[in-house]
């Protein structure tokens, strides 16, 4: 690996006191207790909230809630869907074999109430929770499993299948007990079983219709589909059949799409929903003053930045890609769009297990941008289409701010607004030059699936370093090895590694890290955003 002068000095950093207590965080993420917020920019303005279980004794039953989205579904059948929009409503309606414990640090029994490894590490047998029903009432049985977790096997079926490549065979021994045989250890793998698309679906349902099945879905999860109508809600009843007993609190759970920052900011205030997604940042300080109504502002596994499209000239050459990381003013950025509730990124993924506090960010430096520019294949400047998705106005707003920048450096930078669904559908085909401000969250608590998703070019699945057809070997060497291994600090070292390593490439413009910024008006009890983004709807009830 060529570094170019002066790396070691901004990737290198002494661990600060804060940092240190960042480290202690559990899997590496923001510490998420109260008293240790005390003082963050996180902190001001918003309730933070603990990651215990707040539920009451006294919880009450029924009532519907109504939560604005401004991500849409766009199929519930697990297999099939890579979007946010689909992924944390199917997390509501299907169970999988596992699931993340409340504070996100590991993953827990679910739908396999435990497990046995063998000693070599390469067969997992796994015992089911007796009595689980699907929605429709019938039995969830080993075959329903074998039969789902082939499904999310087969790459053909499923672009997460490379999750799963060291899976040798899986059956089942009886009606309650499944068999996975792997080729050699897999530290991911248990975490890699409570993926979305490791979904358990009924087998009955899904091959008596197997097109229709994305729309009618059967899941054993504490929700049902009741209705979906396109580009206006999802409609969730509660599962009367659900194994939790008491779950859900919630009758019924109806999201409307609602794409426009500022329209459901008015809908939460005049009543009409009772929670609303993504409040912009600038919305916060002011809303937690209302009566009646605050901002629950709770970590996540979330990765913010302007992916660039390593493929497309000049961004193909390194120099153009760090200089445009020193022209962003990612403190600037956080500060005046963000009013401080987020941290700037020293790393082009979330911050999940085995993160490094000592990576340094990218500062804010134009004349090494300058510098870099000029050695570069654009030294004359360049004109870079900009693909920025309409409705968000935090990403309207660092478009303003990184079109100005850079235009410092002899970028002129051309916005083009497009809806979320076109731009989304551009981007995973590969057609756009640079993409303003994509995110990314994890599906699990350790880095394996994104630093595969991300920086594994030879990844199954389509990905291509999730479009921005970076290609190192080394990076893809560095993920296969940490995968492979079941030491800690092996696998510590290796994820390290892939830090730096990739913070160097720059294949993206890295931002910050935010958290979940959610609008509640005080009826609501017990909500909470898991750290890979999806809610704990189950647990929610209605103060009347």
């Amino acid at each position: 690996m060529n570094r170019e002068p002066g790396f070691d000095e901004f990737v290198e950093a002494e661990i600060t006191r804060r940092q240190l207590l960042l480290r202690l965080g559990v899997g590496g993420a923001l510490l998420s207790l109260p008293g240790m917020f005390a003082g963050s920019a996180w902190g001001r303005g918003a309730r933070i909230l603990s990651g215990r279980d707040e539920t009451a004794a006294d919880a009450v039953r029924g009532g519907i809630l109504k939560f604005a989205r401004n991500e849409e579904p766009l199929s519930f059948d697990p297999t099939i869907p890579s979007d946010n929009g689909s992924i944390w409503v199917i997390y509501n309606i299907f169970d999988q074999l596992t699931t993340i414990n409340r504070d996100s640090s590991d993953v827990v029994p679910s739908l396999a109430r435990s497990w046995d490894i063998s000693k070599d590490g390469k067969t997992y047998t796994f015992h089911l929770r007796p009595g689980v029903k699907f929605s429709d009432g019938t039995p969830l049985t080993a075959d329903d499993v074998v039969f789902s977790l082939q499904r999310a096997f087969a790459p053909k079926l499923d672009a997460y299948a490379f999750l799963f490549v060291p899976v040798k065979s899986i059956k089942a021994l009886d009606s309650s007990t499944v068999q996975a045989k792997l080729t050699h250890p897999y530290a991911p793998f248990l975490q890699n079983l409570n993926v979305f698309p490791a979904s358990i679906v009924s087998k009955a349902k899904y091959t008596a219709n197997p097109k229709g099945f994305a729309q009618n879905p059967v899941g054993s999860g504490p929700f049902a589909l009741k209705q979906f109508a396109k580009g206006q809600f999802t409609h969730l009843v509660r599962n009367t059949n659900y194994w939790k007993s008491g779950r859900p609190y919630l009758a019924e759970v109806m999201i409307p799409y609602v794409p426009d920052d500022n329209t459901r900011i008015l809908k939460l205030e005049a009543g009409e929903i009772d929670a609303a997604a993504n409040i912009p940042y600038a919305q916060i300080a002011n809303l937690d003053k209302r009566g009646g109504i605050n901002v629950a502002l709770e970590p996540l596994f979330r990765f913010d930045g302007i992916w660039l499209n390593n493929q497309k000239k000049p961004l193909d050459d390194v120099r153009v890609r760090r200089a445009l990381n020193f022209a962003t003013d990612k403190e600037s950025i956080v500060k005046n769009v963000l009013f401080g509730h987020a941290e700037v990124a020293n790393h082009m993924m979330p911050k999940e297990k085995y993160w490094l506090a000592s990576v340094k960010p990218y500062p804010y430096d134009l004349n090494k941008a300058k510098q870099l520019i000029s050695q570069s294949s654009a030294a004359k400047g360049f004109t870079l289409p900009l693909v920025v998705p309409t409705g968000d106005v935090i990403i309207q707003q660092v478009s303003q701010v990184v079109k100005e920048a850079w235009s410092k450096i002899g970028v002129n930078v051309q916005i083009q607004n497009l809806d979320i669904g076109t731009a989304y559908t551009n981007f995973s085909k590969g057609n756009y030059t640079a993409g303003s401000n994509w995110y990314i969250t994890s599906d699990v608590t350790a880095p394996d699936e994104l630093a595969a998703i991300e920086f594994d070019y030879t990844a199954a699945g389509g990905f291509n370093s999730f479009y921005s057809f970076y290609r190192s070997a080394k990076t893809s060497a560095l993920i296969h090895q940490a995968a492979a291994s079941t030491s800690e600090g092996t696998r510590a070292r290796l994820f390290g590694q892939l830090q730096r390593l990739v913070m160097h490439d720059a294949p993206l413009v890295a931002l910050y890290f935010s958290p979940a910024r959610t609008g509640l008006r005080s009826k609501v009890q017990n909500f909470h955003t898991v750290k890979t983004g999806w809610w704990r709807l189950e647990d929610v009830w209605l103060k009347p």
